[in-house]
């Protein structure tokens, strides 16, 4: 019963993808289902690993994902993929035949869309629908990293924290630790916590035992 639902769920994942591209190529359609997979991950597992060659695009069809670059215990966060969207670093390591530069970890429970490398490449220059989408995400990508180089470039580490925390809080409550936020923001434990205490003293939240809640 339980495959059976997951597949019925899986199909309708599926559909409502090719609607959303609006995907009226019939034989690209016919592509997507036969030559696809979909599979189901957990909060933390990682989808993909840095030097590693990709074999498939991911694409997130429910979740989110976090795309980051590690240096030793630091990340540096390149941005979020939220439904319907792939990673563009991992599409560019399609096309080129290459390694992976980044790490993708489910921040949320997560539905991915498999799809090979070689139709990648190959329904690129057949169907116009899926150039427009893959064209699509190169140019929402480099929209998030415009962005994301702004607030590092531009906003304080205190306001940045703060509006990572909001982005994370689930009913105002964030379950993380603070070597987990200094590691996500790419500074030190040290840096981190000094600057939640800075915004309790403000009133923006209150620390709690390995969560923080933040005050509306």
């Amino acid at each position: 019963m339980y495959l059976y639902e997951h597949f019925e769920s899986s199909k309708i994942m599926l559909n409502n993808f090719i609607n959303q591209l609006r995907i009226t190529e019939l034989e690209l359609q016919d592509e997507l289902q036969e030559k696809s997979s979909i599979t189901i991950h957990k909060k933390d597992d990682i989808i993909i690993k840095n030097n590693q060659y990709i074999k498939v695009l991911k694409i997130v069809l429910k979740g989110k994902v976090r795309v980051y670059q590690e240096n030793g215990e630091r990340e540096i966060l390149i941005y979020y993929l939220n439904p319907i969207e792939a990673c563009t670093l991992s599409l560019s390591a399609c096309f080129e035949d290459c390694k992976s530069t980044v790490n993708a970890v489910v921040e949320e429970d997560c539905t991915i869309l498999n799809i090979p490398v070689r139709f990648v490449r190959d329904w690129n220059f057949k169907y116009k629908s899926w150039n427009s989408f893959t064209t699509n995400t190169y140019r929402e990508s480099y929209n998030h990293l415009i962005n994301q180089y702004s607030n590092l470039a531009f906003q304080p580490l205190k306001d940045r924290l703060f509006d990572y925390l909001v982005s994370k809080a689930n009913d105002t409550v964030v379950k993380k630790t603070h070597q987990e936020l200094a590691k996500e923001l790419g500074t030190t434990r040290e840096v981190i916590s000094r600057l939640l205490k800075k915004l309790e003293s403000n009133g923006k939240l209150n620390l709690r035992q390995k969560e923080i809640q933040i005050l509306k």
